[in-house]
């Protein structure tokens, strides 16, 4: 990927459900939660707001790919069939291709290995305290989205794993989300 992409990514908790399990959901970037970054030699603090990515959803969300550790190098191991901005952040469903890479890293997160999701972004609008210790991002272009094993946001959570046909969250599975994200 070019050199002005950047990545962010928090672990997570998680669970398995549907007869396939091959849907990964999750929140992909958690909205007005600051998070300490350490880029290029440079340490602040950044949060994403609400609306961040409400353009590049219009834009390419259905062409958004799903990846491993953010490796643009190796094939995709799914893509996005849902994106969307609610009020906890950036929410994703993505659809993992029978593979032999996507088994694996359903494997991974079925066992708790691989817990978190990053986004691999541009950003395109962003205010700066006049000291810059702080930045608030207002607009993104999302490039990729990952699952990894570690990561910035607290808030990016893979909360899932479903099939095609699961349409509803469960009551419990609802109450685990609130808890994952401190609502």
């Amino acid at each position: 990927m070019s050199s002005n992409i950047v990545h962010r990514a928090a672990p997570v908790d998680l669970e398995l459900r549907g007869s396939d399990g091959r849907t990964v959901v999750g929140i992909c970037a958690p909205f007005d939660q600051p998070a300490d970054i350490a880029e290029h030699g440079f340490r602040f603090t950044e949060t994403i707001r609400r609306g961040s990515f409400t353009k590049t959803i219009a834009e390419r969300g259905d062409r958004v790919k799903f990846l491993a550790q953010h490796d643009a190098r190796s094939m995709p191991l799914g893509r996005a069939t849902l994106l969307r901005e609610d009020a906890a952040g950036l929410y994703g469903e993505f659809r993992v291709s029978k593979t032999q890479a996507g088994d694996e890293v359903l494997e991974l997160i079925n066992d708790g290995a691989l817990d978190a999701l990053s986004v691999g972004m541009r950003v395109i609008a962003e205010t700066w305290t006049s000291n810059r210790s702080a930045r608030s991002i207002t607009e993104i272009a999302l490039a990729e989205v990952s699952a990894v094993n570690f990561g910035a946001y607290s808030g990016a959570v893979i909360l899932g794993t479903r099939s095609q046909s699961d349409n509803v969250i469960s009551p419990e599975q609802a109450a685990r989300r609130l808890r994952l994200l401190d609502l």
